[in-house]
């Protein structure tokens, strides 16, 4: 039998990377509670921020696009913790050489239902690793070994990326490569899910 709540969580956390992705802002701001927040690898701000920090992404021609693994959802009462394994793909250039990366993470949101409706209260991310290729074979981006070296080995190209389109990449996100955080995150998560 079908958890209706279960399935409402899983619908607003996947309808809202898929209207990132599509660039349907309206329909992505709804899916956040006002008081959200949003801690991912390029930024940290409340859920109307992200969406406007989103759109002038997109505008400027940067796009993250999202895989989405379906969603795990743990109910208590009316807050849900959701999960969803996720490849990001995230296209730039290096050098003029047109290059894609991939990241692979798992997104975490925290879901509460207010006023009958599930929306999103904090989404973050674990990331696991990612890769980057040349968008044209036989091109080959040159990268920095020395910068390179200094980013985080779970989301190093995409910081590198992120860095030559004008973004802070951050290093005090939860990573397997920094499993003190990875545990942090999830002890604060189950807290929140079960606090009175």
């Amino acid at each position: 039998m079908y958890d209706l709540d279960k399935l409402a969580v899983a619908e607003v956390v996947q309808t809202e990377r898929a209207a990132r992705d599509q660039g349907q802002w309206a329909r992505m701001a709804a899916c956040f509670h006002p008081d959200s927040v949003v801690s991912i690898s390029w930024i940290e701000t409340s859920g109307a921020g992200f969406v406007a920090a989103s759109e002038k992404a997109f505008a400027s021609g940067m796009r993250h696009l999202h895989q989405m693994a379906p969603t795990l959802v743990t109910l208590n009462g009316d807050r849900a913790l959701a999960e969803s394994g996720a490849a990001i793909l995230l296209g730039g250039r290096i050098g003029g050489v047109e290059v894609m990366v991939t990241s692979h993470a798992r997104m975490h949101a925290r879901v509460e239902r207010r006023d009958g409706a599930w929306k999103i209260v904090r989404l973050g991310a674990v990331y696991f690793e990612d890769a980057l290729a040349a968008r044209i074979p036989g091109e080959t981006p040159v990268l920095d070994a020395a910068r390179l070296a200094g980013y985080r080995p779970s989301l190093r190209f995409l910081s590198y990326l992120l860095e030559e389109g004008g973004k802070t990449p951050r290093a005090d996100l939860a990573g397997i490569d920094r499993p003190d955080l990875v545990e942090a995150m999830l002890s604060a998560e189950q807290g929140w899910l079960t606090e009175r």
